[in-house]
């Protein structure tokens, strides 16, 4: 595996060198190109239909033609938006970042996030330009994120050593929410993102969509466990090189009282709902292909 891994790497350090010579302008609309087109390509396999099924399920889309494009526009843009990402600090950096970014919040969330005090719990999903969002909010105040490393080694370190992700500081999703993160959470007076937005068989069953589906908690324990407040939004593409940056309602600050397992329902339920209306400004950049809405049916709708 190592032989393979150091080629995996060697594959990526090439494709890397050749993908600097583009101009940066360009990088969504290629990473766009072949995100859609290998949807297209692959348009009859099972994780294309799970993703326009979903659109239809979300009711998002009256024809089944209608459906395929969104989910079709959403591979194309996940694949630009990372694109987009990997080479967005070029540009977008501490001292302009203010130029690029559109802030769509309340004045309480503005104040917490700007003007941090304390820790604070970023709740979103797979949406918009998440990994182009970090060059923003690390300016702001620290970062961490719980993610999952990749298994090769040798990529896993030529991603920290060219700074993919911009300051934010990435701890392994195997040790999850150990006493050493905590502290380290609480010390920096950090901003800890949690992405909360898949299928979770041990969760809790919450509308979304219009449908009871189980979702992490995750958000609701720490915020239950800790005070720290809760921000949920996402970060919208709205341009080459342009976001906005948007939270829905005031932060989450009290922890409510009552039943413990009555309090992380309702907390979550609000927390699925505010992502909610964050994806309906934006359903082409919501990422479809998780199978979210499992054993609900697809609603029968025209094919044009």
């Amino acid at each position: 595996m190592k032989v393979v891994h150091f080629f995996e790497y060697l594959l990526l350090a090439g494709l890397w060198w050749l993908y600097r010579l583009v101009p940066v302008r360009w990088a969504y609309g290629i990473g766009w190109g072949i995100g859609a087109g290998a949807f297209a390509l692959l348009r009859g396999t099972r994780r294309a239909r799970v993703a326009t099924d979903n659109v239809l399920i979300a009711g998002l889309a009256k024809t089944r033609r209608e459906a395929y494009r969104i989910a079709r526009n959403s591979s194309g843009h996940f694949v630009g938006h990372v694109c987009e990402a990997l080479r967005a600090s070029e540009v977008v950096t501490r001292e302009n970042w203010r130029d690029y970014v559109e802030i769509e919040m309340s004045p309480a969330s503005r104040e917490l996030l700007f003007s941090p005090s304390g820790p604070v719990i970023l709740a979103t999903g797979h949406l918009g330009s998440w990994e182009a969002g970090i060059t923003a909010i690390v300016s702001a105040r620290p970062m961490l994120a719980v993610a999952r490393m990749m298994d090769n080694g040798y990529v896993q370190r030529f991603l920290e050593r060219h700074n993919f992700r911009g300051g934010i500081t990435i701890l392994s999703k195997r040790n999850g929410f150990s006493g050493s993160l905590m502290h380290r959470w609480k010390e920096t007076r950090a901003a800890l993102t949690i992405l909360f937005d898949q299928w979770c068989s041990s969760g809790v069953p919450v509308p979304f969509f219009g449908h009871t589906v189980p979702a992490y908690t995750s958000p609701a324990r720490l915020h239950v466990r800790t005070g720290a407040p809760v921000i949920v939004g996402g970060f919208l593409r709205t341009g080459t090189l342009r976001y906005k940056m948007v939270a829905i309602g005031d932060p989450i600050v009290a922890v409510p009282e009552g039943e413990h397992d009555v309090v992380l329902r309702d907390l979550t339920a609000e927390m699925i709902r505010r992502l909610e209306t964050v994806i309906r400004m934006a359903p082409e950049q919501y990422l479809w292909i998780h199978r979210r809405w499992r054993g609900i049916p697809v609603p029968e709708v025209p094919k044009r």
